[in-house]
């Protein structure tokens, strides 16, 4: 699946009403994610968050809205996390974060999956998937 970059309020128009994971990244300036030190090693992938929806169109159109400078609400676990330090936002700006999408009728259960594989790789969750 094709990195999504999170640049502008149509981003989600291809993204399905059904359930599924998300994966939020940062990509360099040749649209590669880019690497995070992680407490095991290396993410060459990148992942700065993992998340699930029933709705991954509906949620990533929330994630896209909790970003905007202005707005107060505090929605969404990433958006939370990203806007609490202004540090992670000049490390990642907005104008370099995309997501991928996978359906799955099983989300909750998947994703579940998905951050417990990622922590027995590198010792801990996705960055921004802990709380602030």
């Amino acid at each position: 699946m094709p990195l999504i970059r999170i640049t502008n309020r149509d981003f989600h128009i291809n993204i399905p009403s059904r359930a599924g994971i998300y994966k939020i990244y940062s990509l360099d300036e040749n649209d590669n994610p880019r690497h995070l030190q992680r407490l095991l090693g290396i993410d060459v992938k990148g992942v700065l968050y993992i998340g699930k929806s029933e709705n991954l169109n509906e949620r990533v159109r929330m994630l896209w809205r909790v970003l905007q400078p202005n707005y107060r609400a505090t929605a969404h676990t990433f958006g939370m996390n990203y806007k609490s330090l202004q540090v992670i936002q000049d490390a990642f700006p907005l104008g370099t974060l995309a997501i991928e999408f996978e359906e799955n009728s099983m989300a909750k259960i998947y994703e579940k999956s998905i951050i417990e594989n990622y922590r027995q790789l590198y010792g801990e969750v996705p960055p921004l998937n802990g709380s602030k």
